[in-house]
């Protein structure tokens, strides 16, 4: 077992953006070792925001719901409260946290499309989700869709997850430059979401970490009005992590605030 203690600070805010009527993003934040749950309809509480990681450790993620109004923000809700349940019922003694996370992740898709099914509930429900599961010494992120997980050290923003959408795979194939990914009229599309009639497979990575490093998740209302250069001059101030978030989304927004904008900051710090 790791000798290293790691305790994480935490924010995350979701804003409706500057011309939709609701928000269809969704995030959670989950102490998987106590199973506390810091985050509500999503509103951080204090439960969460500074603690140390336990041996099952933390879990964070974020939604963005697909299909439109009462069937977006169902999707997303789903996504993140089954994604999080399905940890705190199993345990992952036996199996390496991407295989845990991936069946999280999995067990969430199951619930949104049986709740599509169900002739109450809202048809064609959809979300993305990006999850990252932070142990003592090693973080494993998993994402179906657009929304991004980044790490942030030593002033430089490193991304962690690929978008899987039908843009990402024409410039991944050499077909698209970056100029020209972000002006295409189909950069919305996405290949892969959660609730779906197919099966979906979740992309998975770990990564180590150190002191003072910084994780950040967001939904594509960041992501698609927000260049690096401004999220890494924004996190290279010094303001404490609720004032990042803030000016994360009130950046978004400045850009026209077309889309609900979702971002979670976690600053990881650690000793022996």
């Amino acid at each position: 077992m790791s000798d290293l203690e790691t305790k994480i600070i935490f924010f995350g805010i979701s804003d409706v953006g500057r011309h939709r009527e609701n928000n269809e993003d969704r995030f959670i934040v989950a102490d998987l070792t106590r199973k506390i749950i810091g985050v509500y309809d999503n509103n951080v509480t204090p439960d969460l925001i500074c603690h140390k990681i336990g041996a099952s450790g933390t879990v964070f993620i974020v939604a963005d719901g697909l299909g439109g109004h009462e069937k977006g923000e169902v999707a997303s809700q789903l996504a993140v409260e089954g994604t999080v349940q399905f940890l705190f019922n199993t345990e992952d003694e036996h199996e390496c946290p991407a295989d845990w996370l991936s069946a999280a992740i999995q067990n969430a898709h199951s619930n949104i499309r049986e709740a599509g099914n169900h002739s109450d509930s809202p048809k064609g429900m959809g979300s993305t989700i990006t999850a990252i599961h932070v142990g003592q010494d090693m973080m494993t992120v998993a994402h179906v869709g657009d929304s991004r997980a980044y790490s942030f050290r030593d002033g430089k923003l490193q991304l962690l997850t690929e978008d899987q959408t039908l843009v990402g795979m024409l410039q991944k194939r050499g077909l698209l430059t970056d100029d020209q990914a972000q002006a295409h009229p189909s950069k919305h599309v996405i290949l892969q979401a959660l609730g779906q009639d197919k099966d979906v497979y979740a992309e998975v990575g770990s990564h180590q970490f150190q002191d003072n490093d910084y994780l950040l998740l967001c939904t594509d209302g960041l992501s698609s009005y927000v260049d690096h250069e401004t999220i890494e001059k924004i996190l290279s101030s010094s303001s404490d992590t609720p004032t990042h978030c803030q000016h994360l989304v009130d950046a978004a927004n400045a850009n026209g605030g077309l889309d609900n904008v979702t971002v979670v900051l976690a600053r990881l710090e650690t000793k022996h």
